[in-house]
C-alpha cells in the first residue's frame, strides 16, 4: 500500500468519533429550547437566552482545551477526558428529564448543560488537528486537504442525521405518562457518546501520539508579555523598524519566538471572521422566523420551519463532493481560488449574496404581513355582531357605518403612550327581530401605543345596545407555521352553565375551550391557541343543551383567527371567524435560494478554514490556531444577540440588507488582510521551515 496515497487506518477512527460526538450534540440542541420552555416552564425569551449563552460557552472552552492539548496531556488525553465530562453532562441531561428522579429537573440539567459545554468545547479543537496529526506532510499533503472535506462531510453528516432522528424519538415515544418523552431524546445522545469513547479509544493503537515537551502556552504568554512590555519601555527608533516579538531575543530562543509570530499573524486574520459566523448562525433564529411566514405545502407534504434548519447540512452534503472532486481542481487548473484564504474570500461574498436573497425574499413577504401601528400610534378593530348595520360616530373620520358581521379598523389612530377616546355606538331602533331598549352607547376606550384593541357591539340581557373589549390583538404568526386561533364569547344568559367550544380535525384532534360561568361578566375570551392546519368541526355546547351551534370552517397555516360567538336567550346569534393574520400564501420553497448559497458560502469557508488553522500553524501550537477559529465563531453568535436586541430596524428585509453590505465590508477588509500574508512552507511531520525566514507570516514586517 502506497501510504502517500492511502489514508493512515487512525483516521476512520477519528472520522467515526466525530461523526457519534456530533449525532449527539446536533441532537440535543435540536430539542433543548423546546424542551427549556415546555418540561423547565422557562419562558421563551428565557429559553432563547439560555440556549444562546449555552452555544457560545460551547465555542468559548475551546481555547482551554486548545492549551490542555498543546501544553499539558496532549491531544489524545485531552479528548478522551473531555469526551468523558461530555458523557457525564449527557446523563445528567437524560436524569433530569426524568420525573420519578426526586431531584430537581433544572439543577440537574443546568449542571448537564454546562457539562456538555465544556466537554465539546474541549474537543472541538483537538479533533480535527489531531487526525491531521495522522499525515506525513509533506508527502501526504493532498490527502491531508481531502481530509479536511471529509471531516467537515462528517460534521454535517452526523448533525443532519441527529437534528432529524432524535426530535423524531422525542416526540413518537412516550414515557413516564407524558405524550413525548424526552428522557429518550437525551439518552439516545448519550448513548452514542458512550460508542464515540469506545471507538476512539480502539483507535489507540493506531495513532500518532505526540505528547508536549514543555509547556508551549505558558511560555507563549511569557515571550509575549515580556516583548510587550520591552516595547513599552523602549524608546530606541531602531526598536519601532522591529517585529515588536523580535524584542524577545534577548531572553527567548529564535525558534518559539518565530511560532508565536505565525500564530498571531494567523489570529490576525481571525479579526475579520466573527461577521461571517453572526450571518450563518441566523438560520437557527431569523430564517426560521422567515419560514413561519411561508406556506409550507410541497407536494401534499407539510414542511414545518424549524425543519428548514436540515437544508444546509444536507445539501452541504451532497455539495462538498462535488467540491473537492469537481469544482476545486478545475479551479486549480485555471489558477483561481488557489488557496484556503482565497476560497475563504469568495465564501464570504456567498453569505451575503445569501442575505441579499434573504432580503429581497422578506421585501415580498413584508407585502403579506397585517399593517401595525406605528410609533405613537394606536389601531382599533370594531366588529358588529348585530344582525343590522351600526354607525360609529368618532374623532377619526366623523361617522363610520359598519354592516352587520362587519369590521372595521381606524389605523394608525394618534396615541402618546396611552390615549382616552370617546365613540358613540349607534343602531336603529330595530334590529332585525330585536327591538332595543337603548340603541345608542357612548363607548370610551384607551388607545395603547403600538397596540390594537377590538371592540366587539353586540346586545346586553336587558336588550339594549352594548360594547365589550377584548383582550388586544396579537397578529405575530406561529414559529411553528401553524394556524392560531382565539375565541371571544359573548353571553347573556344565566341559565347555561360548562359552556365549552370543542374543536376537532379529521385526524381526530379535540380541542375544547371552557367559557367561564362568572355572572359578572359577559366577554369571555380565551388566548391564543395553535392548531393544525386543516378543516375543523366546531361545537357550542352546555350543560342543558348538548349542541348550542355547529360549524365547520378551515384554518390554513400562518393564519391568526379570531372566532366571535354571541349567545342571547339560550341561542347562538352570531357565530363568525375573522382573519387578523392572512394565511400564508408564498410558498417555503424559495428559501431555497438563500440556503443553497450559504450553504455554499459555509464549504468555502468552514472548510477552508480549518485547512488554513492547522497547515499554517506551528505544530506546537496547531490546537490553538483551532481554537482561534471556533472563538470567532462565539463572537459570532454574540454579536447576533447584541445586534437583534438593538433593533436597530423595524423592517427585517432592512436588517438583511444591513448584514450583505457589512459583510461584503468585511471581506474587502479580510482580503486586503490576506494579501500581505506569506504562507508557511511544509517539511517533514508538518514542520515549517524556519530556514527561509521570508516566508515565515508575520503581522508586522520582519526584521
Amino acid at each position: 500500500m502506497n501510504f502517500e496515497t492511502s489514508y493512515p487506518p487512525a483516521v476512520f477512527c477519528i472520522i467515526a468519533t466525530e461523526f457519534c460526538e456530533r449525532f449527539s450534540f446536533c441532537g440535543l440542541r435540536t430539542i433543548l429550547s423546546i424542551y427549556i420552555r415546555n418540561e423547565l416552564l422557562f419562558s421563551e425569551n428565557c429559553a432563547t437566552v439560555i440556549y444562546h449563552v449555552f452555544i457560545m460557552v460551547c465555542y468559548i472552552v475551546p481555547l482551554a482545551g486548545a492549551i490542555c492539548a498543546d501544553s499539558i496531556m496532549g491531544r489524545y488525553s485531552t479528548i478522551l477526558y473531555f469526551s468523558l465530562i461530555y458523557l457525564i453532562g449527557n446523563i445528567l441531561m437524560c436524569m433530569g428529564a426524568i420525573p420519578v428522579i426526586e431531584m430537581s429537573s433544572i439543577t440537574l440539567s443546568a449542571v448537564g448543560l454546562f457539562l456538555i459545554s465544556v466537554g465539546t468545547g474541549g474537543i472541538k479543537p483537538c479533533v480535527a488537528a489531531f487526525g491531521g496529526d495522522q499525515f506525513r506532510l509533506p508527502a501526504q499533503k493532498d490527502l491531508l486537504q481531502h481530509f479536511f472535506s471529509l471531516f467537515y462531510f462528517t460534521i454535517n453528516l452526523g448533525g443532519f442525521v441527529g437534528m432529524i432522528l432524535t426530535p423524531i424519538l422525542r416526540k413518537w415515544v412516550s414515557c413516564f405518562g407524558d405524550d413525548t418523552c424526552y428522557a429518550l431524546g437525551f439518552g439516545f445522545p448519550a448513548a452514542l457518546m458512550v460508542l464515540s469513547l469506545l471507538v476512539f479509544i480502539m483507535g489507540k493503537p493506531w495513532y500518532r501520539l505526540k505528547t508536549p515537551k514543555e509547556n508551549v502556552m505558558l511560555q507563549f504568554f511569557k515571550c509575549t508579555v515580556y516583548a510587550l512590555a520591552k516595547r513599552c519601555k523602549s524608546r530606541d527608533s531602531r526598536f519601532k523598524r522591529k517585529h515588536w516579538l523580535s524584542l524577545a531575543r534577548d531572553k527567548y530562543n529564535g525558534k518559539l519566538i518565530q511560532d508565536i509570530k505565525v500564530v498571531f499573524a494567523i489570529l490576525f486574520l481571525y479579526i475579520p471572521l466573527p461577521i461571517f459566523w453572526s450571518l450563518f448562525d441566523q438560520q437557527g433564529s431569523r430564517w426560521t422566523f422567515q419560514a413561519s411566514h411561508m406556506d409550507g405545502n410541497v407536494l401534499g407534504v407539510q414542511i414545518v420551519p424549524d425543519q428548514m434548519q436540515v437544508v444546509n447540512p444536507a445539501m452541504v452534503l451532497v455539495l462538498i463532493p462535488i467540491f473537492d472532486k469537481l469544482i476545486n481542481p478545475c479551479f486549480l487548473k485555471m489558477h483561481v481560488m488557489e488557496n484556503a484564504l482565497h476560497r475563504m474570500a469568495v465564501g464570504g461574498l456567498f453569505a451575503s449574496a445569501a442575505f441579499l436573497s434573504a432580503g429581497v425574499l422578506e421585501l415580498i413577504l413584508e407585502t403579506t404581513y397585517p399593517k401595525q401601528p406605528q410609533e405613537k400610534h394606536a389601531s382599533i378593530n370594531i366588529i358588529n355582531t348585530l344582525a343590522c348595520d351600526v354607525k360609529v360616530h368618532n374623532p377619526f373620520n366623523a361617522v363610520q357605518e359598519i354592516e352587520s358581521s362587519g369590521l372595521h379598523k381606524f389605523e394608525n389612530i394618534v396615541c402618546d403612550n396611552y390615549t382616552k377616546y370617546t365613540l358613540l355606538v349607534e343602531a336603529s331602533e330595530k334590529c332585525g327581530t330585536i327591538y332595543f331598549g337603548r340603541h345608542r352607547h357612548n363607548l370610551e376606550i384607551s388607545a395603547v401605543e403600538l397596540q390594537t384593541d377590538t371592540v366587539l357591539i353586540g346586545i346586553n340581557i336587558e336588550n339594549k345596545i352594548q360594547a365589550y373589549i377584548t383582550d388586544p390583538v396579537d397578529y405575530e404568526k406561529s414559529l411553528s407555521g401553524k394556524p392560531r386561533l382565539r375565541v371571544a364569547y359573548i353571553k347573556s344568559s344565566i341559565h347555561l352553565h360548562d359552556v365549552t367550544v370543542s374543536l376537532k380535525n379529521q385526524a381526530g384532534l379535540r380541542d375544547v375551550y371552557f367559557v367561564h360561568s362568572s355572572n359578572s361578566s359577559f366577554l369571555a375570551d380565551s388566548a391564543y391557541m395553535e392548531l393544525p392546519q386543516g378543516v375543523y368541526d366546531c361545537v357550542v355546547a352546555s350543560k342543558e343543551i348538548p349542541i348550542l351551534y355547529e360549524e365547520s370552517f378551515n384554518l390554513d397555516l400562518g393564519g391568526v383567527y379570531s372566532l366571535v360567538i354571541r349567545e342571547r336567550n339560550m341561542k347562538i346569534e352570531f357565530f363568525k371567524l375573522y382573519v387578523m393574520s392572512a394565511p400564508n400564501t408564498i410558498n417555503i420553497l424559495w428559501l431555497l435560494p438563500q440556503y443553497f448559497l450559504i450553504s455554499v458560502a459555509e464549504i468555502l469557508f468552514g472548510v477552508s478554514g480549518l485547512e488554513f488553522s492547522f497547515t499554517q500553524a506551528p505544530k506546537s501550537m496547531k490546537t490553538v490556531t483551532i481554537a482561534g477559529w471556533y472563538l470567532s465563531v462565539a463572537v459570532g453568535n454574540f454579536l447576533v444577540i447584541l445586534i437583534t436586541q438593538a433593533n436597530f430596524f423595524k423592517s427585517q428585509a432592512q436588517e438583511f440588507f444591513l448584514f450583505a453590505v457589512v459583510m461584503i465590508a468585511d471581506m474587502m477588509v479580510f482580503i486586503e488582510m490576506a494579501s500581505n500574508y506569506k504562507f508557511v512552507q511544509l517539511e517533514a511531520d508538518s514542520s515549517t521551515n524556519f530556514a527561509i525566514p521570508e516566508q515565515i507570516p508575520l503581522v508586522q514586517n520582519s526584521p
